[in-house]
């Protein structure tokens, strides 16, 4: 059995899908008998130009021993723990700095034309290509992921789709009139366009929202819709909520909206379908479309907000539209098996650095294990 460290970048105060899959792969790792601790250092977005330092601290780290306890692999995540130094080093990517690659020159990134910008973008997305090309095992946790990495770095890797972290507990009931939105609120996720659909929108049917502001500005802003709009009586703010009660809101929704721009993956989209509710996104929504299809298992519309509100309206008015996508959902995420399976191909995947000497490093941690 092997020592492993994982490593993750948290932004304080803030929950996402990297903090559920890093608890996740630990438990796994851990039910196989290996020894695994968590590694997190904070991200900091502001000023840009602490990237580089932030990046160079991964870098200075010494991650080959802890008091008796020698690490035999390491597994990065996001940007930029994959610049932490290891002679065995796995990536289970996350995403990039999407600002200086998919997102560069558009409204989600602070990264523009000017000389500035332009030499760090730079020194950013070389020092990405040799800290990456040092992995010996690259995986990305959906297509569009794995997809970019090659688009921009030249790079291929595996697709792992990470498994849903409360598999066996998502279940359908009687749809209520609401359509839920989960996740960050920030201004990638687009929540606001599904608040600026709800006055198109039949009045009986509310919005609720789960999660957490992670953008300066961003309550504000939503707020100022909702008083212009008059909606107060149609949006609840959720904020965190537990599992038990996050379970609840997907079984009585109506529909599910997540069209966030060119989303790496979504947690959401997956505990929808596994919820039996169709989902609402967009055709730019990146990831989601990896399991979504038009008027199979969700509908898929331009990222307007006038868009949404037909989207929403046709559930409401088309009878037993909403229950029969939802079914489908449901069963095309069964046959994915991307539910609660999945993880021993994950799990071997992201050992294979320790395979690589073949049994001489084996027989190494074997030899370890003894003597301790």
């Amino acid at each position: 059995m092997a020592n492993i460290l994982l490593l993750g970048v948290k932004v304080p105060f803030t929950t996402g899908g990297q903090d559920v899959l890093l608890k996740s792969l630990r438990g796994e790792l851990e039910r196989r008998g290996h020894t695994v601790d968590t590694v997190e250092l904070p991200l900091s977005v502001q000023p840009k130009e602490s990237y580089l330092l932030q990046a160079a601290h991964w870098r200075s780290l010494n991650l080959s021993s802890f008091g008796e306890h020698e690490v035999d692999l390491v597994i990065s995540t996001k940007f930029p723990s994959y610049y932490a130094k290891h002679p065995k080093k796995s990536v289970w990517l996350v995403h990039q700095h999407r600002a200086i690659y998919d997102l560069y020159g558009g409204r989600y990134s602070d990264f523009s034309d000017d000389p500035r910008d332009e030499q760090l973008r730079e020194k950013l997305v070389e020092g990405d290509k040799v800290v990456l090309g040092e992995a010996s095992y690259i995986a990305g946790i959906s297509q569009n992921v794995v997809d970019r990495l090659q688009a921009f770095n030249g790079m291929g890797g595996e697709v792992l789709y990470p498994p849903l972290s409360l598999a066996g507990r998502y279940y359908k009931d009687a749809a209520e009139p609401y359509i839920l939105s989960v996740g960050r609120i920030c201004s990638i996720k687009r929540v606001d366009l599904i608040l600026k659909a709800l006055p198109q929108i039949h009045s009986f049917v509310k919005l609720k929202i789960v999660g957490q502001a992670d953008e300066p500005g961003v309550m504000d802003y939503l707020k100022n819709e909702i008083d212009k709009h008059h909606l107060w009586e149609r949006v609840e703010f959720l904020g965190r909520v537990s599992d038990e009660e996050l379970l609840e809101l997907y079984a009585k929704s109506l529909a599910v909206y997540y069209a966030p721009h060119d989303e790496d993956y979504g947690y959401v989209t997956l505990e929808a379908m596994a919820s039996s509710k169709p989902v609402i996104t967009a055709h730019d929504s990146g990831g989601v479309l990896e399991f979504v299809e038009h008027e199979q298992h969700g509908l898929i519309v331009s990222p307007d907000s006038e868009s949404f509100g037909k989207a929403v309206n046709r559930f409401v008015e088309e009878e037993g539209l909403a229950e029969r996508l939802g079914d489908n959902g449901r069963e095309r995420l069964t046959a994915l098996g991307v539910e609660q399976s999945g993880w021993d191909t994950i799990v071997e995947g992201l050992l294979t650095p320790l395979r690589e000497n073949g049994e001489r490093h084996e027989r190494e941690i074997s030899q370890r294990a003894v003597a301790s």
